[in-house]
């Protein structure tokens, strides 16, 4: 899903592939790592210089959000995209003599760029970007970020970086703006997408859908969805949507 024409060290199917160990050995790698990520995740770096996921260095990220404005110069355009974590300035730099079109405000697009920083204030230097064709693209991407940082701290585990005895959930003990952990905003946003059929959908199929590292928290995390009024059953105790 994630791979690109770039040389990537994210597998086909998802995650960090046995090359980000290499890379981390070898800092003269030309290849490029592409992380989903939430715009809040690169608000929160300590550095831009280096910046790792649970130890894990990151070259590139790719970000799924709704612009809010945009402004265009003769030179570049700026589009202010956010998504349930954060606002950040995505800049697209013009080509002499090539026209460049314009994507316009409220619409859900995707983002493969690198993180950058000026006068104390980050943004993404923009390599790819494109409008979404469904929003279960915007799922997708959820899903993606949560598989990437349990892969990522997975292998911190296996090289020692991190505490073998922390919780499997500890990646999304960070909240969001909705008040919900990345885990528990993943389940929400599995049921949202169903929020169209009759009954919604089931907790086996929730289950299914989910990364194996968050499979045991999930009857947790639904419990937690309902008593907060986020979700309601339908047909049957197993069966969600969305409020």
């Amino acid at each position: 899903m994630w791979s690109t024409n770039l040389d990537s060290s994210i597998n086909p199917q998802g995650g960090f592939s046995d090359n980000l160990k290499d890379e981390n050995q070898r800092k003269d790698s030309k290849k490029q790592t592409i992380v989903p990520a939430m715009i809040g995740n690169l608000l929160s770096f300590d550095s831009i210089d280096e910046p790792k996921i649970w130890n894990l260095s990151a070259r590139m990220f790719m970000i799924v959000g709704l612009v809010r404005s945009v402004e265009e110069t003769a030179t570049k355009i700026s589009y202010n995209v956010e998504d349930e974590t954060g606002t950040i300035t995505a800049l697209k730099w013009l080509e002499v003599n090539k026209k460049e079109l314009t994507i316009q405000t409220n619409t859900y697009v995707r983002i493969v760029g690198l993180l950058r920083e000026q006068n104390d204030k980050r943004h993404i230097l923009i390599l790819r970007m494109s409008p979404l064709q469904t929003l279960n693209e915007l799922t997708n991407h959820i899903l993606e970020v949560t598989y990437v940082t349990l892969k990522a701290k997975l292998m911190a585990q296996k090289c020692g970086i991190v505490d073998e005895g922390r919780n499997a959930e500890d990646f999304s003990s960070n909240e969001s703006a909705t008040g919900m952990s990345t885990g528990q905003h993943l389940v929400y946003k599995l049921i949202q997408t169903q929020n169209d059929t009759e009954s919604g959908i089931e907790r086996t199929e929730i289950k299914e859908k989910v990364p194996e590292t968050l499979l045991q928290h999930v009857d947790d995390i639904l419990e937690f969805l309902v008593s907060e009024g986020h979700i309601y059953t339908t047909s049957s105790d197993d069966h969600f949507k969305t409020i």
